[in-house]
Formats: C-alpha cells, sequence, structure tokens
C-alpha cells in the first residue's frame, strides 16, 4: 500500500464513517441539561463554563485570570482568583465550595505545589472535595494553574470515605466522597498511607497506588467491580507504561474494565511516578460496559462505562484500527478522535448533545485554537464544559490529541 493511500485513506474512512452516524447526530435532544454561564467572563472557545445534568454540576477548568483578562504576577494571587472563578460558576448554579465532591488541580510548575495549597485550604472550607493536583506541560493562554470540578445538589448524600488508619484532620484531602452512589476519589499515588512510605521501585507504587484504590472502595462497600472510570497518570521520568498495564490487568475483569484515559504527565506530586484518579458506582445493576462494534475488548480499558445515566468514555485519539496508524494531519486525527468517541456515545443511545464535560489532552498547546474549532464544529453550540491541557513537552507522539468525555442520558419532556 503506498504511502499517498496510506494518508488519504483515514479521510476516506472518516467521511464514510461521519456519513453513516451523522443522521443520528440529532435524534438525542438533550433533555434537561442545563448550561451555566457567567455575564462577561470569557471561557475560551467551544466551552461553557459548567454543565448541570439533574444534580450534578460540571465545571470547566478556570484559571486565574482576573476580571479584565490579566494574568496576576504573584502566583498565590493567580491560584486565588482560580478559585474564585470556580466559586463564581459555582454560585452561578446555586452551589459553593461545599458542594463540590471532585476536584482536579493542574499546575505547569510543581514547585507552586505549597503555594497552591496555602491558598486552596483557606478558600474551600470545612468539607474539602476529594482532589488529584497534576503537574503538567502547559495550559491555554500561558496560565500556570488551572481548576475544574464536580459538584452536586445539597440534596445529594454527601458522605466522607475515610479508611482506618489514613490521615485526617485539616489540611487533608478526604480519601474519597461518596454522592449518593456514586465514589469519587483522591489521586492514589504509590505511598502506603499508613506509613506515608513510597514503595521501593516503580511496580510496587503501581500495586501500593491500586491497592490504595482497593482499600477506599472496600471502605465505601464496594470491591474493584464498582469502579467505572480511572485515568493513571504517569509521571514523565521513572514510570514505564507497559509494567503499569501489566499489573493494572490483574485487578479488573477482562472485557468489563472501567473506563480509562492514560496520560504521561510532566510531574506528580510528593515524588509519585503514578497516581490514579477514579471514581466508582455502589450500585452494579447500573453498571453496563460500551463497547462499539467496531472496538475489541481490552484487559485493561472499556471503551465506556454507562452508570445510570452517566457515560464515563475512554479517552480517545485518532488511531485506525483497520490500518494500525494515525494520520500524521491534525485536522483528520480531531475528525476521528471525535468519530471514536460518537461511536461509544451511540452505543449507548446518545450523541454530542449529551457530553457535558470534556478533557482535551494536546501534544503542543499551539494547537489548542485549531483544535478547538474543529472540536467545537461538531456540538451544534451546546458545548460541554471543557479542559485543555498539554500533558507533557514529548513532541514525538504519533497522537497529536487525545480527548475523553462524561455525558448524560436524559428523558425526553
Amino acid at each position: 500500500m503506498s504511502y499517498s493511500f496510506i494518508r488519504r485513506f483515514p479521510v476516506l474512512v472518516l467521511g464514510c464513517l461521519l456519513a453513516a452516524g451523522g443522521a443520528q447526530l440529532a435524534a438525542q435532544a438533550g433533555g434537561a441539561i442545563k448550561v451555566i454561564k457567567i455575564e462577561g467572563k470569557d471561557v475560551g472557545p467551544a466551552s461553557n463554563a459548567g454543565v448541570l445534568a439533574n444534580q450534578t454540576l460540571y465545571v470547566a477548568a478556570q484559571d486565574g485570570r482576573n476580571a479584565d483578562g490579566s494574568v496576576p504576577k504573584d502566583f498565590e494571587q493567580e491560584a486565588s482568583q482560580s478559585l474564585r472563578n470556580l466559586q463564581g460558576v459555582l454560585h452561578a448554579a446555586g452551589l459553593d465550595f461545599g458542594n463540590v465532591v471532585w476536584m482536579n488541580v493542574y499546575l505547569t510548575h510543581m514547585s507552586d505545589m505549597d503555594g497552591m495549597n496555602k491558598v486552596y485550604w483557606k478558600a474551600i472550607g470545612d468539607d474539602p472535595p476529594a482532589r488529584t493536583v497534576l503537574g503538567v506541560a502547559a495550559l491555554p493562554n500561558g496560565e500556570n494553574i488551572e481548576i475544574n470540578c464536580i459538584a452536586v445538589s445539597s440534596a445529594v448524600h454527601r458522605v466522607v470515605i475515610h479508611p482506618q488508619g489514613w490521615p485526617q484532620g485539616s489540611q487533608v484531602d478526604p480519601a474519597g466522597i461518596q454522592a449518593d452512589d456514586v465514589l469519587y476519589m483522591s489521586g492514589q499515588g504509590g505511598a502506603d498511607p499508613l506509613t506515608g512510605k513510597l514503595a521501593a521501585d516503580y511496580a510496587g507504587e503501581v500495586k501500593q497506588a491500586l491497592d490504595n484504590v482497593a482499600t477506599i472502595v472496600k471502605t465505601a462497600g464496594m470491591s474493584m467491580a464498582n469502579v467505572i472510570w480511572v485515568n493513571p497518570y504517569l509521571s514523565s521520568t521513572g514510570s514505564d507504561e507497559r509494567v503499569m498495564n501489566r499489573i493494572y490487568a490483574t485487578y479488573f475483569e477482562f472485557g468489563n474494565t472501567p473506563g480509562r484515559g492514560t496520560f504521561q504527565v510532566v510531574d506528580l506530586p510528593h515524588g509519585n511516578h503514578i497516581v490514579f484518579s477514579s471514581i466508582a458506582g455502589a450500585d452494579l445493576t447500573k453498571r453496563k460496559s460500551i463497547l462499539p462494534k467496531n472496538e475489541r475488548p481490552s484487559r485493561t480499558a472499556s471503551p465506556g462505562i454507562l452508570y445510570g445515566d452517566t457515560l464515563y468514555l475512554s479517552a480517545k485519539d485518532a488511531y485506525v484500527p483497520a490500518l494500525g496508524l494515525f494520520s500524521p494531519e491534525l485536522g483528520v486525527q480531531v475528525r476521528l478522535s471525535m468519530r471514536n468517541l460518537l461511536d461509544g456515545l451511540q452505543e449507548a443511545g446518545m450523541d454530542f448533545s449529551n457530553v457535558v464535560s470534556s478533557t482535551v489532552y494536546l501534544r503542543d498547546m499551539k494547537d489548542a485554537d485549531q483544535v478547538h474549532t474543529l472540536y467545537g464544529s461538531f456540538f451544534k453550540g451546546q458545548f460541554p464544559a471543557r479542559t485543555t491541557l498539554q500533558q507533557n513537552f514529548d513532541m514525538t507522539a504519533e497522537d497529536v490529541e487525545q480527548i475523553s468525555f462524561i455525558a448524560v442520558r436524559q428523558s425526553q419532556p
């Protein structure tokens, strides 16, 4: 097969696939999904500040820019403003920090973690959420911090999950927050929470981190079979995805693994080389693996997990299984990634109008405008809450982007 044909073939495949699925794009009306907007606040292209679905609010990444668009020169001021911007979205939805159950903090310099924590613990109040902190290569517009979150209505029963003997008290992230039957866990690394000691080698870190996840779900009366979404974050040094996958597969049932997105980031807190960020659901009768017909079962990840009305889709890139390759063209890659995500949505009886939250991982932040334009064209004006980041400095990766979704199926009026 000639290279010129290989270059054209993904475009042909894409055209055929989109033609086949296009008739279904408007099939779902989106139901009771409510968009949260902030007056006078620029949330960036192809995004809304927040999306409220049923009793759960998904908040887009909030940076630390001031009202005039400027970035504070002092990092602690920038972190404080990021939290205020986040709180503004919560307030617009009738919520506050006490309603937040899951939070992700992205830093471009892990050395700023102490400064971030200083302002975080002053702002967050007495009911902190489960939290994951990541060191990434770049954020849009040169920011040093972004924060996104998931929050729930005050009508939702919220319980702190605290395994016996684990650290607790002020300025300690809870192991997990259970909101009704959904458990949101703080990022778990390779240190033993009982001793604080990091495992001696990478394989030991992976096993300890997964054992930590298992302890949290057990404390909540669940097992690893209840885990519905996992994001393994590997550090740029000292990590090995093959080792992680080999160990990870032993914790889950083949063909019924959680949805997953695996990302190598620049740095992780406290010298960790692996962190697992996870969500679980208590009712196994509500858990369904989503497997589009063109994807084979995997020992490490399901294409998606539908839990009740919420779909957690694994991160997708532009890999073409039929060809065993990526297209080298950015535009084709984005369209193929979105097509791959649509497969999972449609298998669950949804489409792009049901997407409430998305994370866009870029190889190079300079591609953000082009990616956002193409990405945004799939949503017909009803955008999810979006987070965009460049996870590391590796410019040799074949995939220029990866995208993950959370979508919510709504009953029709």
